[in-house]
């Protein structure tokens, strides 16, 4: 079963604001998750994670859900800003062992 590891916040060399561990067995289910938290993003004020960007994200973690590693991006902005300093992120290559020490902390 794949396991994601989702954040968001600034790109770069900064720390998410979030980062947290998801399940899916789907990529039905896996793209809910990513609208779920886009709508959190979009709810704080912020511009982007339309419905083009959550499908291309999905697919691309799906897609790529059994390699080791790897990070796709979706990015978005504050609404009085031009450039797209922050991303909403999913990491695949995420183990059973790892969600389920994540799930034990909340």
């Amino acid at each position: 079963m794949p396991y994601f590891t989702f954040y968001h916040g600034l790109r770069g060399c900064y720390l998410p604001d979030s980062a947290f561990i998801v399940r899916a067995t789907t990529r039905k289910e896996l793209k809910r998750a990513i609208e779920a938290e886009a709508e959190g993003v979009r709810e704080a004020g912020m511009v982007g994670m339309n419905k083009r960007a959550i499908a291309w994200l999905a697919a691309a973690a799906w897609r790529n859900r059994r390699k080791a590693s790897g990070e796709y991006v979706a990015p978005y902005r504050e609404a009085r800003h031009t450039s797209y300093p922050y991303a909403l992120g999913v990491f695949v290559g995420a183990s059973r062992a790892d969600y389920l020490a994540s799930m034990e902390g909340n």
